[in-house]
């Protein structure tokens, strides 16, 4: 959970609460909720309680059963420190992990590469995004390219996202010429390989240094595992439900290359 899990869980317990009401106090807790069978009327399945190390285990314990959502979330009060939340939601067999930042936490960026690297350590990634406006199940490029049901199930097989931090698999690395060759490239300040058989490959060293033509590099190296498509950075869509749809920019840098094209 990176700095801040460390503050939670070396907090005593009688300042961890529900609804926090006074500057010393953090809000934390833990759930899960699974969607009961159709028609069911009894008892909500939710289950949600204020953190502890007993409180954490629980949450292991019921998150192996795969839930359709189990969360932690911590924040200090009210707005005026850290509000950090991480989510899992399970969708065709793959689990998704997403936690949500305010703006003062990515003007700190490469802090927050803190907690993915824990889980990648731990872990075969097979989509990794940092991304403004984030939405569930889908990268920033399959967004870019309207791949929003076929993401997840061509894991593997393409790379679902790029960008600022990319997670490559061992696999796809060979597919691109070998790991070997993206850590030479020079397209990367760090590139590292993981414990479980992925690599790690940060174009820059802060997220607001990457740029387009950071993510042109990237989409010529990584080219031959790339969805088939070119993306498109603007969505015809109502951002405010019942308003007319508009043409909207999409805030997140990809190369707008078709990799049919390439080279």
């Amino acid at each position: 959970m990176g700095e801040f899990g460390e503050v939670v869980r070396s907090t005593p317990l009688d300042r961890l609460v529900f609804v926090a009401e006074r500057p010393e106090e953090i809000k934390a807790q833990v759930g899960t909720v699974v969607d009961p069978p159709v028609g069911y009327q009894g008892e909500s399945w939710e289950w949600d309680v204020v953190y502890s190390a007993v409180a954490w285990e629980e949450l292991l314990g019921r998150v192996e059963c795969l839930p359709d959502l189990g969360f932690w979330e911590a924040s200090t009060y009210w707005a005026a420190g850290p509000v950090l939340s991480v989510v899992m939601v399970r969708y065709g067999g793959f689990v998704e992990l997403a936690s949500s930042i305010g703006d003062a936490e990515v003007a700190d960026s490469r802090r927050l590469l803190a907690a993915v690297r824990e889980v990648a350590e731990v872990s075969a990634p097979v989509g990794v995004a940092f991304a403004e406006q984030w939405n569930p199940m889908v990268t920033p490029l399959e967004q870019a390219l309207s791949r929003y049901a076929v993401g997840v199930e061509e894991a593997g097989v393409v790379l679902r996202n790029y960008g600022w931090l990319t997670v490559l698999s061992d696999e796809m690395a060979d597919r691109v010429g070998g790991f070997a060759r993206l850590r030479d490239s020079g397209a990367f300040v760090e590139a590292e390989r993981l414990a479980q058989g992925s690599c790690w490959l940060l174009a820059t060293k802060t997220w607001d240094e990457y740029g387009p033509e950071h993510a042109d590099r990237l989409f010529e190296l990584f080219a031959p595992v790339l969805p088939p498509s070119k993306p498109q950075l603007r969505e015809f869509k109502s951002i405010v439900m019942g308003q007319p749809p508009e043409w909207h920019v999409l805030p997140n840098i990809v190369a707008e290359r078709d990799p049919r094209e390439w080279p």
